[in-house]
Order: structure tokens, then sequence, then C-alpha cells
């Protein structure tokens, strides 16, 4: 099922500070340009490509990529589970997600890294990110984060509190207390972990961008376009979610207001959603 490939050590008597694990599939074309901005969003980076079944170029692409660690799966495993293999494949104490069409800012991983090293108690580090269109150009819009840090558990299990894979440093201990994603959560693989991890943990917000972020389109290829269908999970997972033991010992009030402002908040967001594709007048 699975095939490694080239190994990466950032030099050879020193470790890698951060794993960034890339899963792709059938894109080749974005694969350097991601690999690239990886490379200079830390010191000592380990990258790790994660090639989920494609039946292209990708190999190829992969091959011509100095310094990065492939991994080939022979059966497509979905994104989660391509990070999940990704994750065991990686060797640094830090983790970041990273996908194949977004980029990473100078020098981020690094800020972030020396955050959660300052900062024992805490799980991952979130940042902002810039906006972009599909040719990679910033349209102006800074996606930041709405809380301030800390105990995050409730806002993140109500959704008043979204974080993208893509701005987060994760500390590899977590994995070993809450487990890895959930293949089977197509498109909240990563709302999910991050409950579970803010379950125990707590989280750091830091303020300077950190990544950007290709907006999707109907078109791109890009889960999140397809986003109706994933609110329909979100909110079926969240009484899943509900379960956990901290939000079991919680009230059984504390669990229904919980759950009443996480609807709230998906309706919002599908009244704002076809709003926003509804066309402008000239």
């Amino acid at each position: 099922m699975m095939r490694g490939g080239k190994s990466y050590a950032p030099s050879q008597n020193r470790m890698p500070s951060v794993s960034v694990i890339i899963p792709t599939h059938r894109r080749p074309h974005l694969l350097r340009r991601a690999v690239e901005s990886a490379r200079a969003a830390g010191e000592s980076v380990e990258v790790v490509v994660v090639d989920d079944a494609s039946a292209d170029e990708t190999a190829r692409v992969c091959r011509k990529l100095a310094g990065i660690k492939y991994v080939r799966l022979e059966r497509n495993q979905g994104v989660a589970g391509a990070r999940n293999v990704g994750i065991l494949a990686s060797s640094a104490d830090y983790v970041a997600f990273l996908d194949d069409d977004d980029l990473r800012l100078p020098g981020s991983l690094d800020l972030q890294r020396e955050a959660l090293a300052a900062d024992q108690r805490a799980g991952f580090a979130c940042g902002a990110m810039l906006m972009s269109d599909q040719s990679y150009r910033p349209t102006g819009e800074v996606f930041a984060p709405s809380h301030p840090g800390g105990d995050a558990f409730w806002e993140l299990l109500e959704l008043e509190f979204p974080v993208m894979p893509l701005s987060t440093l994760i500390r590899r201990e977590c994995f070993l207390r809450v487990g890895l994603l959930g293949r089977h959560l197509s498109g909240i693989d990563d709302w999910d972990i991050f409950v579970r991890i803010a379950e125990h943990y707590p989280v750091l917000v830091t303020g300077r961008p950190v990544g950007l972020y290709r907006r999707p389109t109907p078109s791109s290829g890009q889960g999140s376009s397809a986003q109706a269908a994933q609110l329909r999970r979100v909110a079926r997972h969240q009484l899943q979610l509900l379960r956990l033991p901290r939000a079991q010992a919680a009230p059984a009030g504390r669990r229904r207001a919980a759950r009443g402002r996480a609807l709230n908040r998906l309706a919002d967001t599908l009244l704002w959603n076809a709003a926003w594709q509804v066309p402008r007048k000239e």
C-alpha cells in the first residue's frame, strides 16, 4: 500500500525542528512552489510529500525535488489518510500541514515553533492567513484568528473560532495523546483534530500572517468549494464531539447552547455564501 522514497535530514548532525506534511493527488504542477515555500518558512525543515496514489507525473516531479521525503501510497487514502501517513513518516517534534496549492510565508514556521517552545503547555499555535486568487495574487483580505489564545475548546466546538491547517503548527505529542486524523471525516478532519487537541491543551495565537491561502472556486478542485455538503457533515459530527469527556462533564444546558450556536453559525455561513454568489449589478 505504501512505498517510501527519498529521506531528508536538514544536516548530518541535527534533526529537523519542524516537519511539513504535503499531501498531493494529481496536481504535480503545484508541488514545487509549495515545497519551496515550506523550506523558506524555517531554518531546519523536513518536507514530507505524500503522493496519494496519483496516476500522472507526480512521482516524476517529486524525483526532481531535491531534499524531500517522498512517500507514495498505492491506494488513495484521502487527505486525512495521507496526512496520517505523513505524520508517521516524519521525525520532528512539531508538525505542520500544507496543502499542495497553498504557500507558507518566509520565517513563519520558526515564529510558531519559538512560540510553542516558550509555552510547553500549548498544543498548537495558529496565525493569520493572506487570501489569494487562483493565480496566487493576494486579494488584500486577511483571515486572522478570532480568539486571543488559551482555552479554546468550546469556541472550536461551537465554530466560533475557525482554524485552518495552513495557519497552524502542532506539537507532535498531541497526536500521541488524542490520536491521528479521522480518515472518514472528509473535509472536516482538521476541525475534528483541533477540537480534540483543544480538549487537553491550550492554544497559542500569533498575530502575524503565516500562509497564503488560495481561495477555492467551484472548478478549482479544492475540497472546500463543495461547502454545503461539508457543512452538513459538520452538523452531524458535532454530535459526536459533544460526547467527548470534557463536553459530557459540562451541564446539559452548556451542551445545548453549544449545539445551538454551531447550527446558527452554519446557517449564517450558508446564507452568506448564497448572497455572495448572487450576480452584482454593474
